[in-house]
């Protein structure tokens, strides 16, 4: 299993994380009051003190993370739905050519397929989050089933790598009070994206973009999705599709010739 460095928080403490820090967890280290520790407002308890952050970017009742600073140039990858065989391995492949890092939501059923894929995503230095066992839409299940879809995920990761995740994405970020408040009753942090790239649907579907002439070299068209919408403190919602695989490192080199820093 993968071993996962814990640190303590200053509190008596020790959860266990993986080295690297999502910029949901650098933000509230930045903006958390001076009196608590950092790490352990983000994962001792259901977040940091009402007030302490802007609502606009954490709501602290829900233990829901939105997204970034905005006065900072940074921003985040985060890959949703793998790990796929066929496209997870190139995607890491292609962060480690670019010395990049991502944060991985997957799929419970998928990690209980391809559990070494979840090995090599931390080894490599990624984060992996919660996206329920079998990709429901949360929002339409009673407050037992989400627990069930959040738990069996989180046991097959457990299983697969030793990791036990603190963040969650809701599958096509369909969520209600109900689903936030249970992923916190759960120990969760739920993670939304400010930038949703619509790399999952099939190739040469115009309904997806319509007004992109280039709709057919799909590789083509993430990455214009992604520089037309960035911003500081963006969370980027990629998925674990080949023409993700194909065009992250374009995504990345442009993203940084734009000036942003790609934090993790």
């Amino acid at each position: 299993a993968q071993r996962v460095e814990t640190r303590s928080t200053g509190c008596g403490l020790k959860p266990t994380l993986p080295v690297r820090y999502p910029i949901w967890v650098t933000l509230i280290v930045r903006l958390a009051v001076a009196s608590f520790s950092a790490v352990s407002l983000a994962i001792a308890g259901p977040g940091p003190k009402s007030g302490s952050i802007s609502p606009a970017l954490f709501d602290s009742t829900l233990s829901f993370f939105k997204r970034g600073d905005s006065k900072v140039k940074e921003v985040a990858l985060s890959i949703d739905d793998g790990p796929h065989i066929l496209y997870a391995p190139k995607i890491l492949e292609m962060l480690r050519k670019t010395k990049a890092h991502a944060a991985f939501f997957v799929v419970g059923a998928k990690v209980r397929e391809h559990p070494e894929i979840v090995r090599q995503m931390l080894a490599d230095g990624n984060e992996v989050g919660n996206h329920s066992m079998t990709h429901p839409r949360l929002d339409t299940l009673t407050t037992d089933e989400v627990k069930k879809e959040i738990t069996d995920c989180q046991r097959a990761v457990f299983q697969a790598a030793g990791l036990t995740m603190k963040f969650l994405r809701p599958p096509g970020e369909r969520y209600s009070d109900d689903v936030l408040t249970a992923a916190k009753e759960l120990g969760y942090i739920s993670v939304a994206a400010n930038i949703g790239i619509s790399d999952y649907i099939i190739v040469g579907d115009r309904t997806w973009y319509r007004d992109d002439p280039g709709y057919q070299a799909h590789v083509d068209a993430i990455p214009r999705q992604v520089f037309k919408q960035l911003k500081n403190g963006a969370i980027i919602d990629l998925h674990d599709m080949p023409t993700t695989a194909d065009a992250l490192e374009i995504v990345i080199k442009g993203i940084r010739r734009r000036g942003y820093k790609i934090v993790t």
